[in-house]
């Protein structure tokens, strides 16, 4: 006699939302549900499976040991139904089913979502979740089933696909530089005012010789979460800031940015990497965005390359 199975796929979903987002209202609104739903849902489980699976204090929620065990699960039950979906999809002759993607806000801005349209118009059926996070986190805590990351590959559960390169140049606005002056030296950066980073404070190294140094460390007079926040500041003529040259590829060719010491400049290209869960091979939906990447980032980091 078989058993009846005591997690059904919503109770995955659940638990995604709340590990993802890290409250109940938080996944509440990611599922368009009430918070009091969320938590009846929860609790629920909790009482199926006679283990708790969230400890809440006052700050903050954490998973217990079982709740990161269903965690991990889920994904890969998740991941199992999609692909299936997905490949029945492929041998009907067209890919189909939902797709997952993490990214940048700047990237996802100013690379991906022009791409959108498409791709949507070459891939009809596959359903697009767009996601952006300036923080490198997992794909199962992020709910993606690819990414698109800048930097070295560190995770070895991944497979990365290369799109190109990409640089952090140092701006500011004609109307700011008018106003305070174009710093001739490095040193001079002290006298200016300066666009940083909250909590990342490898990125308030700027990639400019000083000295003996090939980087400056900044004291911001001003910090944002990520780096779109930083770009509409320098735009707003706020200040000086650091940032990718695909995302402020377009405020250069209309002069709205000017680059400001670039023959002090001396940042390596950084690798832009498609990843996505090591599989052989990959689903239809996976390898259908893979390529289409691959040709689109022919063009688009063809300079950088």
């Amino acid at each position: 006699m078989e058993m009846t199975p005591q997690i059904e796929t919503r109770d995955m979903v659940l638990l995604q939302a709340l590990a993802a987002q890290g409250s109940f209202s938080g996944a509440a609104e990611v599922l368009e549900q009430p918070v009091s739903s969320i938590s009846r849902a929860l609790k629920a489980l909790e009482q199926r499976l006679q283990v708790a699976l969230l400890v809440r204090t006052t700050r903050r929620m954490e998973l217990t040991q079982a709740g990161r065990f269903l965690l991990e699960r889920s994904h890969h039950v998740l991941q199992s139904l999609n692909d299936i979906e997905a490949n029945l999809a492929q041998a009907a002759g067209s890919p189909s089913g939902l797709l997952r993607i993490n990214t940048s806000a700047s990237f996802m801005n100013h690379v991906l979502l022009p791409l959108v349209p498409r791709f949507t118009q070459s891939y009809p059926g596959i359903t697009l979740e767009l996601r952006s996070s300036d923080q490198i986190i997992e794909l199962i805590q992020s709910q993606a089933d690819v990414a698109i990351r800048i930097g070295a590959k560190t995770d070895s559960s991944l497979r990365a696909v290369h799109l190109g390169d990409c640089r952090r140049i140092v701006l500011a606005s004609s109307t700011y530089l008018e106003r305070y002056g174009l710093p001739q030296r490095t040193e001079e950066l002290a006298t200016h005012r300066l666009l940083g980073y909250i909590g990342t404070s490898s990125l308030n190294h700027w990639p400019l010789r000083c000295g003996q140094s090939d980087d400056y460390v900044i004291r911001p007079t001003l910090c944002a979460s990520h780096g779109e926040m930083l770009r509409q500041l320098a735009l707003a003529h706020q200040g000086i800031a650091c940032l990718l040259d695909f995302s402020v590829a377009t405020d250069c060719q209309r002069s709205d940015l000017v680059e400001v010491l670039p023959q002090f400049n001396r940042a390596l290209p950084s690798a832009i990497h498609l990843v996505y869960y090591r599989r052989t091979p990959p689903d239809a939906r996976i390898q259908a965005f893979i390529e289409f990447m691959r040709k689109q980032a022919a063009t688009l980091f063809a300079r950088r390359v």
